[in-house]
Formats: structure tokens, sequence, C-alpha cells
């Protein structure tokens, strides 16, 4: 697609109502998006649209500009891959209703790597924060781009798990992927930090769009359409990342699930899911072998020692237990802002992780 008609289609897609499968049908019935923009609302009809898509379109086109859609891809290092683009990831084509367009900032993986979703509860229990970091650890390690969501909890336990181990990681949102509609905000850094270890911020939605509820279960059928597989590490009995799982089975994809003890309420989703038939995922070699990877061991590097007093005093007060960052500038006694500083800096030298939710353990 040349540059002059993506720019009529970002415009299309910010129309409301037009969802993947009706622009699909647009660009069937017009020569091309150009057209389909300048067309008349029996035109419109002709396509077999429904009335309130067209009569969206009819009040939004006014306050459509495809030159300024454009433009915003440019000031904010965005790239816009539509579905007939070479660079379309090809399992995402594969979906009954792939995004008519894909927003990237930073680096698509290769298509030729393995690429497994990690997803599970916002609010994971010690065991779930443990399983995760062992199991994106070795997979990484060994070649598995990392895929999730953002999200706090085990989203972001994976996400920063990958980057340290050297692994890609690619992060689905349910909003714009421009830095001020990074949702949610607190984890900004990570999602910077994703992309200096060369991965990806990707969403369907056009730039500047804010998340809404409704956005998780469509972000999330794209976080499977992406993955050979899917694994759940934490989940209650209604999660967001079940919707993900049944999404993947739907896409005719694997599904993991680490099992958990019978009376955890975060074990109930992946426990259920195995008695369903999902495949137990009990060390990373499960996994591995399921993909058809050699499992290659994580490099055993040591983080560098603490180059100034305050860092020496954060890592004494740090362990593998997470620890809030109001918790350590109590501790320490420091100034706020010397502390986020220092861990801001500790954290792209590998000293800390930063597990989400603005909680810390040490490298």
């Amino acid at each position: 697609m040349d540059q002059s008609d993506l720019g009529y289609l970002l415009a299309l897609v910010r129309v409301p109502l037009l969802g993947p499968k009706r622009l699909a049908l647009l660009r069937q019935f017009f020569p091309n998006c150009q057209a389909a923009f300048a067309a008349s609302t029996a035109e419109w009809e002709a396509v077999g649209l429904p009335a309130s898509a067209i009569q969206a379109f009819v009040e939004k086109r006014p306050t459509l500009d495809p030159e300024r859609e454009l433009s915003r891809l440019e000031q904010e290092e965005v790239t816009a891959v539509s579905l007939d683009d070479p660079g379309y990831p090809p399992l995402l084509k594969e979906l009954y209703d792939p995004p008519a367009v894909l927003f990237v900032r930073g680096i698509l993986p290769p298509a030729s790597a393995a690429w497994l979703a990690v997803v599970g509860t916002r609010k994971p229990s010690p065991y779930g924060q443990r399983v995760t970091r062992n199991f994106v650890s070795a997979l990484a390690s060994s070649g598995v781009v990392t895929v999730s969501g953002l999200a706090y909890g085990i989203d972001a336990i994976a996400h920063a798990e990958a980057c340290r181990a050297g692994g890609p990681t690619v992060a689905v949102l349910g909003s714009g992927v421009d830095r001020a509609s990074i949702y949610p905000v607190g984890n900004q850094p990570l999602a910077e930090d994703i992309l200096r270890h060369g991965g990806a911020i990707v969403s369907e939605f056009p730039i500047g769009t804010e998340v809404q509820k409704h956005h998780f279960p469509i972000r999330n059928r794209v976080i499977a359409g992406l993955c050979h597989g899917t694994l759940v590490v934490e989940a209650g009995q209604k999660s967001g990342a079940l919707i993900t799982a049944r999404a993947a089975l739907e896409a005719g994809r694997d599904v993991f699930a680490v099992p958990g003890p019978i009376d955890a309420p975060n074990s109930v989703g992946p426990n259920n899911l195995i008695r369903m038939g999902a495949q137990v995922a009990a060390c990373p070699d499960d996994i591995l072998s399921a993909l058809g990877i050699a499992r290659r061991e994580p490099s055993e590097t040591s983080p560098p020692p603490p180059n100034s007093p305050i860092e020496a005093q954060i890592v004494a007060l740090l362990s593998s237990r997470p620890l809030h960052v109001d918790d350590i500038t109590r501790a320490s006694g420091l100034p706020t802002p010397a502390v986020t500083s220092a861990l801001t800096l500790m954290e792209m030298k590998g000293t800390v992780r930063h597990l989400g939710g603005m909680q810390y353990v040490r490298g």
C-alpha cells in the first residue's frame, strides 16, 4: 500500500463502528481506501454495511485528515503495518478478524521465531511471580519471543524478565502506542525498557486512543493471534487471561497452564484450563518441547556493583521479595526524587528489576 492510500486507511480506522471485518468489506468493494473515503452514502450502502456504521462515517469524515494521520506516525516514531504489508505478522493474519492496521513502536521480532503469550492475574502470588520469572528466563534465553499486555502483575513480570534475559518481548496495548497513551501509566518506564531491548509496543488502536474497558478483550485476541501458544500462569475464575486463552483455542493455537494449589484463588483459572484439555506446564521444557525448541541456559552475568552511596543503600534493602518504592524511601530515609532516579539508573544497568506497580527486587 502506498503512503497516500495508507493515510486514508488510517483515517477510516478512526471511524466508530468500523471494525476489522467491515474495513475488509470496504477494501474488497472499492479499488483503494481513498475511493472508499470519498464514496457517497449510496455507495457505502451497496457494500452492505449497517446504517449505524454509515452514519458514523458520515459524521466523522469532516474531522478526518489522512495527511495528518501520516504526520502523526512520523512525530511519534510509529510504523503502521497494513494487512497486505509483507511485514504484517503471518500468524495474526490467520485470525477470523485480523486488525486492518497494526501500529508498531520499536521492532517486531522475526516471524520465524517461536512466539509465546504469557498472561495472568494483575495480583500474582509469590508463587506466580517466581514461576513467571523462571519460565520467561528460560524461554527468552532459548529464543522464544515473549508477548503480553503490559498490565501490572504477570504481564509486567514477563516483559521485564524477557528484557533481563536478553530476549525480545512484545507488548500489546488496549490503547494507542504513542507515549501519552501508554496504559497503565505506571508501566511507561517498562514500555521504554522493552524498546531499549529491541522489542516492540503494538496496538490496533490509532495514535492518541485512550484505553477503554471494552478494548481489553479486543487486545487479548491480538495477543493470542500473534503467538504459536499461550501460557496462563495464574488467573482467577473470571480473568482477562482466560479470554486470551479462549482466543488462542479458537485460533487453533496451543494453550499451556501452570498448575497450582487447589485452594488458591489464582490457580482456579489454570487448573480449570488443564481440566478442559490445556497442556500442563510444570517446567519451561514442557513448552520448549511442544514448540520444538532446544533449551539454552541463561547467561550467568552478575549485575554491576553500585556506583554511589545511594545505590549501595538501596541494594542493601532489596532482596528477591518485592518492595514498593514508598517502602524503599521510608526505609532508606532518602528523598523520593533521589530514590526514583537511582532506581531508574539501576534498572537500566540490571542492578534491580521493576516488577510493575512500582515494586522492585534485587537484580
